[in-house]
């Protein structure tokens, strides 16, 4: 499968009523790390986290159509979403999540201290 960034407005389609923490309980419904190596290919993950296999978090829609798995960028704050279809079990595609732009933080020491 060729790897299918999402746009912002499909990734947020996904999320349906809201989303539930499942990192600690959720099903692996399909290998990931294929589609991820093409991410990686793509210098869009962190080679020490994709090397180690290495899965933030994973979210759950209310629905329970959609898992959010979110991958280490090459960024902090930063994060390559997974979108898988829990329906079909097969990956819907990819969003790169930037918590720096969505929530105006600080990306590095100077500009955090001059924060008031």
């Amino acid at each position: 499968m060729r790897a299918a960034q999402l746009s912002e407005a499909q990734y947020l389609n996904t999320m349906g009523s809201g989303m539930n923490h499942v990192t600690e309980c959720a099903e692996i419904l399909v290998d990931i790390w294929g589609y991820a190596k093409q991410l990686l290919n793509e210098n869009l993950l962190s080679k020490y986290g994709f090397s180690k296999k290495y899965v933030e978090a994973v979210y759950e829609n209310n629905e329970h159509t959609y898992q959010h798995i979110l991958l280490f960028a090459n960024q902090k704050n930063i994060y390559v979403v997974i979108v898988v279809d829990v329906v079909h079990k097969t990956i819907f595609g990819h969003y790169i999540l930037d918590l720096n732009e969505k929530y105006s933080l600080p990306t590095d020491k100077r500009e955090k201290e001059s924060q008031p």
